[in-house]
């Protein structure tokens, strides 16, 4: 798969610090103190691995040629004391930066949803953004993430550090070696590096191979046995919603659920695919890397040792350079190893990249929208046509029509015949593939999209609402008129339920998101505060898109009613498939199969008794009869 291949492919050293260099830039942006703090950190850390070293070295020194015990014993309290301190200082250091740290990856989440929301909408639908949310969600399904760079990267200096301090501590003991003729030692320490570069080779073989089968982008063969699929359907994917169950529990759904959940961790395709071929790869990981540390510990002691007969070395000062040695050794190769994890896990957020780097593909007009305080918009549709992202069928086909200021429009047709695409196309959500879309003579494209969008206040049918305060989800900002709040909740229909809520009112949170005391809503009222959040906005077009669907006959009647109170001398553009709500609109117009085939009143339409329209009204007449 592509996706696979990236995760796989061989880059260069250079495309990885790249890679790398990316990744730190991100970070750092959203916080500049966060690597300083982890320097001090790791220097402070290495400062206190290496006083305690050679604290003990000192104190065997000193045992090994005669003491006096009342000063030792002062020196020695004094350097326990300052590493004790030290080492409360560093304890207190990195709580901070582990707060910070979970700081920093909620602001790098948040960055990736920002990004989203500011995209065009056009962009959410389209096939090159699926792939990369895809990629960014396998990438960090198994293991930290982005914190996996927080930890790597502080591993990686912490033990470079660390090599440079066994140098600096050990240099004595190299110079010693030189003085006393011991070359043959470097023939040693020569081919036990050539034996850690062996072990290294296969650390990192076996390490691609447990990347390979747990980190890239399972194929639909493979999705049959992730359990994980499923159980997003129960849950609600990353976070467990209540209402999922429902279904579940109604239709006795569990076994089948368990069919492809849990009885599939018993297959034996799950057993090779997730625990089997990984348990190899890991176990043969971690066998190596147990040899390569022994070794080089062993090896260390040894050269140390070896050197110590041929000379007068003090038995401190043996373990001081041997644990030094074992340290380069070791550190060395933790960094070698520890770069190649920062490099994977920074190729694991080039998706992230990638996203942050989308550039908006729709054109972004500079014209200031004109304001009229009569609200005088002409709209006409010239020969639109439109596909969706990815699709070779057209949604909307040759559609042309004039809609002027005050009229009243309803769309009718059966189910994907472009009604909804149409309103979509109007607010600019997408741009037509051919034709233009008009404002007072103006293709919508040359205006500024931010004052554009303004025109209209619009109900879809997916329309959300948010767990936060009921004014604010009518508002759509946390500041708000309450009196305007309260009246257009009336005007749609919620002014009864809001008389019972008490003296939170509109203060009321809804769902228990942010409290317990938030309000659980019907659909009916939840599409009654979505029709009130379009009439707060005040804007000279009035789009609902199926806005009584969840309503019962009585509250559709009582919206209906209201309709011209609330459009009042707006324009309004009305989609239904109940034909009894089109009687009082001005032009009726009948879509089918991406195509406009009719316009005009109610009875025109109706008079055609071999259109559409008559006959989606045949269809439900028996529901209209008084």
């Amino acid at each position: 798969m592509q996706e696979e291949s990236k995760l796989l492919e061989k880059l260069s050293f250079r495309q990885n610090l790249d890679n790398v260099r990316r990744v730190m830039k991100l970070l750092m942006s959203l916080d500049r103190f966060y690597v300083p703090l982890n320097v001090v950190s790791v220097l402070l850390g290495a400062g206190l691995s290496y006083g305690g070293m050679l604290l003990s070295a000192y104190v065997l020194n000193q045992i090994s040629v005669g003491f006096v015990f009342s000063q030792l014993l002062g020196q020695v309290i004094f350097g326990v004391v300052l590493l004790s301190l030290g080492r409360s200082a560093e304890n207190i250091l990195n709580r901070r930066i582990d707060i910070r740290s979970q700081m920093l990856s909620e602001k790098y989440q948040a960055l990736q949803q920002e990004k989203i929301m500011q995209l065009d909408f056009s962009m959410l639908d389209s096939p090159r953004l699926k792939e990369i949310q895809e990629r960014i969600r396998m990438d960090n399904n198994w293991g930290a993430g982005i914190f996996s760079m927080f930890w790597q990267g502080k591993d990686v200096l912490g033990n470079l550090v660390e090599v440079v301090a066994a140098v600096i501590i050990g240099a004595p003991m190299f110079a010693w070696f030189q003085k006393e003729d011991l070359g043959w030692t470097a023939a040693i320490l020569l081919l036990l590096c050539l034996c850690l570069g062996i072990c290294m080779k296969l650390l990192r073989h076996f390490r691609n191979m447990c990347h390979y089968m747990m980190f890239h982008v399972p194929d639909r063969e493979e999705k049959k046995f992730l359990w994980n699929y499923v159980w997003d359907f129960a849950y609600g994917s990353w976070h467990y919603r209540y209402g999922n169950g429902k279904d579940v529990r109604i239709y006795n759904s569990y076994e089948v659920m368990k069919r492809w959940t849990y009885d599939k961790l018993q297959t034996k395709e799950y057993t090779d695919f997730c625990m089997k071929r990984p348990a190899i790869g890991k176990g043969c990981s971690i066998g190596v890397w147990s040899a390569m540390y022994v070794l080089s510990t062993i090896g260390a002691y040894f050269i140390v040792a070896l050197a110590a007969l041929n000379g007068n070395m003090p038995v401190g000062s043996l373990i001081l350079y041997s644990g030094c040695l074992a340290n380069i050794l070791n550190q060395t190769v933790n960094t070698v190893v520890g770069c190649f994890d920062v490099s994977l896990t920074a190729k694991k957020q080039v998706g992230v990249l990638e996203l942050l780097e989308l550039s908006d593909e729709m054109y972004k007009g500079s014209l200031p929208m004109e304001k009229r305080s009569d609200n005088e918009y002409h709209i006409e549709f010239r020969n639109v046509s439109f596909k969706y992202p990815g699709s070779e069928e057209y949604a909307l086909k040759n559609f042309s029509l004039e809609l002027r200021v005050g009229e009243k429009l309803a769309i009718v047709g059966r189910n994907g015949s472009g009604k909804t695409t149409m309103i979509k196309l109007l607010c600019r959500l997408y741009d037509p593939d051919e034709g233009e879309i008009l404002i007072n003579g103006v293709d919508i494209k040359k205006f500024r999209h931010d004052e554009y969008s303004r025109l209209f206040s619009v109900v879809f049918q997916d329309y959300v609402l948010f767990s936060l305060m009921l004014a604010e989800n009518i508002a759509a900002d946390k500041d708000y008129d309450a009196e305007k709040v309260r009246r257009c909740l009336t005007d749609a229909g919620f002014g009864k339920r809001l008389a019972e809520m008490g003296e939170k009112g509109i203060e009321s949170f809804l769902y228990k998101d942010y409290t317990d005391e938030g309000i659980e809503i019907s659909g009916g009222e939840a599409q009654k505060l979505a029709i009130a959040r379009a009439i707060y906005k005040e804007a000279p077009f009035v789009l609902l898109d199926e806005p009584t669907a969840a309503l019962d006959p009585i509250a559709e009647a009582e919206i209906y009613s209201n309709f011209d109170k609330i459009a009042g001398e707006k324009t309004a553009i009305y989609i239904s498939h109940r034909l009894s709500s089109c009687r009082f609109c001005d032009k009726i117009a009948v879509f089918d199969h991406g195509e406009l085939v009719q316009t005009g009143s109610h009875e025109e339409l109706l008079a055609d008794g071999e259109g559409v329209y008559a006959a989606l009204w045949n269809a439900q007449a028996k529901y209209y009869e008084l």
